[in-house]
Order: structure tokens, then C-alpha cells, then sequence
């Protein structure tokens, strides 16, 4: 078998995407475009691990296999559309999905596990996409009114029979015999985002496995139980599609895998019967006036570095949690019920009225490195810093803009003329 391509996906303001690919070319790194999404590269040449290289670290990548792009996709949200993603750790399809819809609309990602919520907020946080909220929750009951969502992703639990090459681990542990529970969360889950659907919205249903209970099974008790409809998915450039497995069902790709092109997913696209509408804030829900044990900020009071951007947040508020700023999107404020419990997007800290960013909060930067920023061209001053070296800023006061030829990567603490790399 032919080992299988590593694929990732570019994660960068509009127009920087030349910056990013000539910051992996910098450390020996050579790509492909992939045929099916525009921000999605494929490797030919892998000097190091691609997990650390420096366009990773500085989370201006992300790594996923190629079949796992396929649900946000192939549910394709608008720009400024407000999607549910209800089983969103580690957080790759949420981010995709935060890509797509672009800073004017928003992405919640839920997950139920708390160790799970705290990698996909890391995740998140790591790509600087704060137009995507997280909550802490079950997906099998969301306190939402029925149908609130136009957009939905449902990748639930699986078997995961289609990693077995990468995780061969599964075929034992997920015997055919043992797969009962997951085929009843599945189908629960299944119930919520039905009930959740507006009218004319449409959902995705995939999974990484090969097993037909949990595939064109789930799709048939969905079709025959709650009242959603199949609409066919365009068959995406690159990929070895198989015949459903259950007649009827035209439309849903079934990815087969293993394989170079990518592992084995399952998808099917379900939609509400009707026609689409504006959705209003829930009736006395929301958060209109921002957490109440959150205390808001204006960011034209805040003693911030020269030069930072506060004007390329999408709409929203800054808030302070015991001294860390969160931005939380404007369409959270409106469509989160009080009773749900949600995070924002971590900026930084705050303190006697100083804002001080998080080294990762390259959205905050200028487009350009202004004259008090540190624009480097050589990759292995970058690679200093991130091992604790140090490298000559200009004197003054607070946090320093960090630049790799003209690309925007985040922020230096500044001590005296040094500049250092403080990311936890």
C-alpha cells in the first residue's frame, strides 16, 4: 500500500496565503494545491515533522487528513452563516468551518468532555479564528428552541473503522458485536440536530468508519423517523468514492479507505423540508449585555501596544474574567441562552489598564510590521526564539509585533532591547 499523503490546510488572513507557503518553503517544506478546497495543500517534500515546523507552531497550518475536510466542506456555510458543530473536539472540522464562514459569521463547537473542550479551545485559540465560540455541554440536549440552526455538523463518536491503517486498534476494540452503544448515541444525537434544523437548513451526518449501521443506517432511521430529507453531496476531485450500501440512498459519498487518498469517511447530507428564514435572538435568551461575572472593556481605554488592531476583531465585545480578555462575537451574545455554559476567544491579559496580548494574538497585528515591529527572514532566528533565545527590539514599552517577511505571527514580551517569546 502507498503510504498515505499528509494534508493540510493553509490558516491565514485573506491575501497572506503566498507568506505562509514561503514560510514553509523556508525550512525545505514542498506542496501541492489539493483539487477539492482552495486552502488545502498536500506534502511532497517533508524535511522535518510537519507538527514542527514553524507555519505549526505559529498555527498558520493545520494538519488533517483529507477525507476529514469533507463535512464543512461539503455543508459549504456561507460567508457570515451561524453553524453548530455538535461534536467539535479536537477542533479541525470547527476550524474549517470558522474558515469558511469567514469573520462575519460564527461557529459554535460543542463537547461534552471536559478534557476534550480544553484541547479544542486550545486548538482554536492557536488558529486565532474569534468569531468561533466553545461550550461545554451534551449535544443529546442543547437548551436551544427548535429550530435554530440553518447550518449543522454532526461527526459524532464511531468506530472508526476507517482509521484502522493509522490506529489498527479500533478493529479490536470496536468489534462489530460492541458497536450497539454508539449506533444509540448516534441515532440520540441524530434526534437533537433534527430538532435543532430550521426549515430549509441543511446538515451533515459523517463519520470516519466503514461500518453500514452507523452509516447508511443512521441515514435510513433519519429519513424514515425524523422527518429530515437526502439531498445528494457533489462527488469532491481526488478521492475513491464506493456505491452506497443501501438502495435509495444516491447522493451520500462513501469514501473508500484506507488508502493515499485519504482514510475512510462516511457523508450525507439531510435537510428540513421548508423554506429558510431569519432567525431572531431567543425570546428573553441571550446575553445582550455580556456575562454578568464578566466585566466589559472598551478597547479605546486600554493602554495597548503601538499599533495594535482592535478594528480587525469581527463585531463583538472584549470582556475581562479575572484578569484575562476574552472577545466574545456579537451573534454569541444574541444566541447563547443564559444557561449554556461558553467561552470566547482568549486575547490576552489585562491589568491597571494595560492590555497586554497573548503572544498568539497575530489577528491584533497590522497587516504590515510597522517601524517597532521585528520583521525576521531567516527561519532559524525564529527557531531561536521559540527555544528561548532572545533577539534586539527597540526600546519602549509593552509587547512587540513579530513578523516573518512580512507575515504577521504574533506578539514578543518586550525586557528593555529584548525581545522574547513567552507562549506557554
Amino acid at each position: 500500500m502507498a503510504p498515505r499523503r499528509r494534508s493540510f490546510r493553509l490558516v491565514c488572513r485573506g491575501g497572506q496565503e503566498p507568506r505562509v507557503e514561503d514560510l514553509l518553503r523556508a525550512q525545505g517544506f514542498s506542496f501541492e494545491p489539493e483539487p477539492f478546497l482552495p486552502m488545502a495543500r498536500v506534502l511532497t517534500a517533508e524535511p522535518l515533522p510537519l507538527g514542527e515546523s514553524l507555519a505549526s507552531v505559529f498555527g498558520l497550518i493545520y494538519i488533517q487528513d483529507r477525507s476529514s475536510m469533507l463535512p464543512p466542506v461539503c455543508l459549504a456555510p456561507p460567508a457570515g452563516a451561524r453553524v453548530l458543530d455538535m461534536c467539535a473536539s479536537p477542533g479541525s472540522k470547527t476550524g474549517l468551518l470558522a474558515q469558511l464562514t469567514g469573520p462575519s459569521g460564527f461557529v459554535l463547537g460543542v463537547e461534552a468532555s471536559p478534557k476534550r473542550l480544553a484541547t479544542l479551545r486550545r486548538n482554536l485559540e492557536r488558529l486565532g479564528l474569534p468569531w468561533a465560540a466553545t461550550a461545554g455541554a451534551s449535544s443529546e440536549s442543547l437548551p436551544f428552541p427548535d429550530a435554530s440552526f440553518d447550518h449543522i455538523l454532526l461527526d459524532p463518536p464511531c468506530s472508526g473503522w476507517g482509521t484502522a491503517d493509522r490506529k489498527p486498534e479500533v478493529l479490536a476494540l470496536w468489534t462489530e458485536d460492541k458497536v450497539g452503544p454508539l449506533i444509540r448515541l448516534q441515532r440520540s444525537l441524530l434526534r437533537e440536530a433534527a430538532r435543532l434544523l430550521a426549515p430549509g437548513g441543511r446538515m451533515i451526518y459523517s463519520t470516519c468508519t466503514t461500518n453500514i449501521d452507523e452509516n447508511e443506517g443512521q441515514v435510513c432511521y433519519t429519513l424514515d423517523e425524523l422527518g429530515l430529507q437526502l439531498y445528494p453531496l457533489p462527488e469532491p476531485q481526488g478521492f475513491f468514492l464506493g456505491r452506497p450500501q443501501r438502495p435509495g440512498l444516491n447522493g451520500v459519498l462513501r469514501v473508500e479507505g484506507p488508502s493515499e487518498a485519504g482514510q475512510g469517511f462516511f457523508l450525507a447530507g439531510l435537510s428540513r423540508p421548508g423554506l429558510a428564514h431569519t432567525h431572531d435572538a431567543p425570546e428573553g435568551g441571550g446575553r445582550k449585555d455580556g456575562p454578568s461575572w464578566g466585566k466589559r472593556l472598551k478597547a479605546v481605554d486600554l493602554d495597548a501596544p503601538s499599533g495594535i488592531r482592535f478594528d480587525h476583531l469581527p463585531d463583538g465585545e472584549l470582556f475581562d474574567f479575572k484578569g484575562r480578555v476574552f472577545f466574545l462575537p456579537r451573534a454569541a451574545l444574541e444566541l447563547l441562552p443564559p444557561n449554556l455554559p461558553w467561552q470566547g476567544h482568549c486575547l490576552g491579559k489585562h491589568a491597571a489598564g494595560v492590555f497586554r496580548p497573548a503572544p498568539g494574538a497575530r489577528i491584533l497585528l497590522p497587516e504590515e510590521p510597522g517601524p517597532d515591529a521585528l520583521d525576521l527572514h531567516d527561519p532559524a532566528e525564529l527557531t531561536l526564539l521559540l527555544s528561548g533565545g532572545s533577539a534586539t527590539v527597540r526600546p519602549g514599552r509593552g509587547a512587540v509585533g513579530l513578523y516573518f517577511r512580512g507575515l504577521a505571527l504574533g506578539w514578543l514580551a518586550r525586557k528593555g532591547t529584548r525581545g522574547l517569546w513567552a507562549a506557554g
